[in-house]
């Protein structure tokens, strides 16, 4: 953290200036393999937190709209950092995730960006291995993996009452 620019520190504490956000990146980049958890179960996830007087920050490319507008319509107080800021780069990823409280993830690349944060994170994983993907901060992370939980590949077995019992 110490070699990221101010610039993009400055930036992540003017989206998120306060306290008891809890971070949700939802979206791979590589279609090939599902390890999507499905978006109804982090909704339900974002609604749960808010009952917990968290806020729920998402980690959405700015292009993808539509899933943005879902979510906005079914957890209003939801926050999309990203798209209030001129400025794109996984530096200012990490500081945003540098700002929560923890995070809920499936295997992505953001993962690997809000796990430089070295932040409390909660990775759900299904087809891919956990053991080569995850973050190595074992202090922080806690591993969901539907193969050792379910004896399955479907990352979509992980209910939310499994990562919710984590947070």
């Amino acid at each position: 953290m110490d070699q990221i620019s101010d610039l993009y520190k400055n930036e992540a504490k003017k989206l998120l200036p306060d306290k008891n956000y809890i971070g949700f990146s939802v979206t791979q980049g590589n279609n090939y393999r599902k390890k999507s958890w499905p978006i109804e179960k982090f909704i339900i996830l974002a609604k749960k937190v808010l009952k917990k007087n968290k806020v729920p920050v998402f980690f959405i490319e700015k292009n993808n709209i539509n899933l943005i507008n879902r979510i906005k319509s079914e957890v209003p107080s939801s926050l999309f950092p990203e798209l209030l800021s001129n400025l794109s780069s996984p530096a200012l990823v990490t500081c945003l995730a540098k700002r929560l409280e923890k995070t809920i993830t499936i295997d992505n690349g953001i993962m690997h960006m809000i796990g430089l944060a070295k932040l409390p994170m909660i990775v759900l994983f299904g087809p891919t291995n956990a053991k080569k993907f995850s973050p190595r901060d074992d202090n922080n992370v806690i591993i969901l993996d539907s193969k050792e939980i379910y004896k399955s590949s479907d990352i979509s077995k992980i209910s939310v009452d499994d990562v919710f019992r984590n947070i």
